[in-house]
C-alpha cells in the first residue's frame, strides 16, 4: 500500500490514553521520510528498553543498505501514527528487521498501543511474526504466543568506570587473574595500546575473518555466510555520529592480539562481536580487550555496556546486570504455532544432549551451514 502524506503526532498524544491501531501503511524502507524519522525517535526516547541500537534509523538503514528488502508498517490510529514495526517478509511469516543479527526487538509504539494482531498479520501479508528477542512491553501479545524468555546481559558501569571494573575484579576471579596474564602478553610481546574507535577499514576485515574462524574452531554457525551480514557491518562503520558501527583494537606492540565490532549510540555500547588473536590465546587477549574498553568507557562517554542475550558463560563474568528477552510466534494459525513449538523443543533437547559438542562438530563437518535459514 501508499503511504499517505505524512501528519505529525505530538508527544502529548502519544502520551495519551488508550490508542488502537486502525490503519496500517507498509512502505519500503527507503520510503520512510523525514516526519516518521523524528517520530520514531520520539517513540523511542519514552521506553528506555529500546536505547540499544538495534532500534535506530542507522541500524536499519544499513540492514536496508545490505540486504533491500526492509519493510516498515507505519501504524495508525483515528488521530494519526502511533507506532512503527519493521520487518522483512520470508514467504508468508514476517521476521525481526536484521533477522538474527537482531539482539533486541518490538514493535515501536507506546506501551498503551492495543495492536490487534490477527489484522495486522492480514495487512502486512503474513500468517506469523516470529520473534527471538522481544524486550520491553509484551503485553501487546497474547500469553500462548510467548513461548519463553532468555537471560540478557548488561554491565551498569555508571560515571566511573575504574570503580566499575574494581567491583568486577572482587567478585569473578577471571577478571581479577587477567592482570597477571596481561602483564606476561606485556613482557613477551610489547606494551598494551587499545583504539577505542578505529576507523581502519583493512583491520575491520581482518577482525571479520577473525570471527568466521572463531565461528568455524567452535563449531557455530558462522553469521557472515551470507554477504549482506558483511556489508552491514561495513556499511555501520561508515557512520560517524549518533548510532554507529564501532571497532576496538586491542594492540600488544606492534600487534593486533584482539578485536571486537559492535555497536554505539549515546552512552551505550553494544557488544557483539569480539574475537581474538589466536597465536595469543594463552594471554586471554579476549578478556584483556574487554577489560581495556571498560577502563576507557567514562572518558568516551559511555556507560552502559550491553552483551545481548545467550547464556555464554563470558557474558556473566562481564557483568552486573541481568533482565530477559522474550521468543515466540504471533499468528492464527494452529499449525504455525504447533511447528514452531516442535521446534524449538527439539532446539532445547538438544542443549542437554550428552556428547553434544562432538554431535555439533560432525554436524558442521557435514553440514556448514545448518541453521543459515536465520540469516535469509
Amino acid at each position: 500500500m501508499l503511504k499517505k502524506p505524512s501528519h505529525f503526532v505530538s508527544e502529548v498524544a502519544l502520551l495519551s490514553g488508550h490508542r488502537t491501531v486502525s490503519r496500517v501503511d507498509v512502505i519500503s524502507w527507503d520510503r520512510i521520510d523525514h516526519s516518521d524519522r523524528q517520530r520514531w525517535q520520539v517513540l523511542r526516547e519514552r521506553q528506555p528498553e529500546m536505547a540499544t541500537p538495534f532500534f535506530s534509523i542507522a541500524f536499519i538503514d544499513s540492514v536496508h543498505a545490505a540486504r533491500g528488502d526492509v519493510l516498515v508498517a507505519i501504524l495508525e490510529d483515528s488521530d494519526g501514527v502511533v507506532g512503527y514495526l519493521p520487518f522483512h517478509l520470508v514467504g508468508q511469516s514476517a521476521k525481526p528487521v536484521g533477522r538474527f543479527m537482531n539482539d533486541a526487538h518490538n514493535v515501536i509504539a507506546s506501551p498503551e498501543t492495543h495492536i490487534p494482531w490477527p489484522w495486522l498479520l492480514r495487512q502486512l501479508g503474513a500468517r506469523s511474526f516470529d520473534f527471538h528477542a522481544m524486550v520491553g512491553n509484551t503485553d501487546h501479545l497474547e500469553p500462548e504466543m510467548v513461548f519463553g524468555t532468555t537471560p540478557s546481559f548488561s554491565a551498569s558501569i555508571g560515571e566511573d568506570s575504574h570503580a566499575f571494573l574494581s567491583r568486577l575484579e572482587k567478585e569473578h576471579r577471571t577478571i581479577q587473574k587477567q592482570e597477571q596474564k596481561t602483564r606476561k602478553m606485556i613482557r613477551e610481546i610489547g606494551p598494551l595500546r587499545l583504539e577505542f574507535d578505529c576507523r581502519d577499514f583493512n583491520l575491520l576485515e581482518q577482525t571479520i575473518r577473525w570471527k568466521r574462524e572463531q565461528y568455524r574452531r567452535t563449531n557455530i554457525l558462522d553469521l557472515f555466510t551470507p554477504d549482506w551480514t558483511r556489508r552491514m557491518l561495513r556499511h555501520l562503520h561508515e557512520e560517524t555520529v549518533g548510532a554507529r558501527g564501532i571497532h576496538s583494537v586491542l594492540w600488544a606492540g606492534d600487534q593486533v592480539v584482539a578485536a571486537h565490532i559492535g555497536m554505539i549510540e549515546n552512552d551505550l555500547l553494544h557488544y557483539w562481536f569480539p574475537t581474538y588473536n589466536t597465536d595469543c590465546s594463552i594471554y586471554s587477549p579476549g578478556t584483556a580487550l574487554f577489560k581495556a574498553i571498560v577502563a576507557e568507557a567514562t572518558s568516551n562517554g559511555v556507560r552502559t555496556i550491553d552483551m545481548g542475550y545467550g547464556e555464554q558463560p563470558y557474558k556473566k563474568k562481564q557483568t552486573d546486570t541481568i533482565t530477559s528477552v522474550s521468543h515466540g510466534c504471533v499468528t492464527g494459525s494452529r499449525l504455525v504455532v504447533m511447528s514452531r513449538q516442535v521446534q524449538q523443543r527439539l532446539g532445547e533437547w538438544l542443549k542437554y544432549l550428552p556428547m553434544k559438542q562432538t554431535l555439533k562438530s560432525i554436524l558442521r563437518q557435514i553440514k556448514p551451514d545448518a541453521g543459515i535459514g536465520k540469516l535469509g
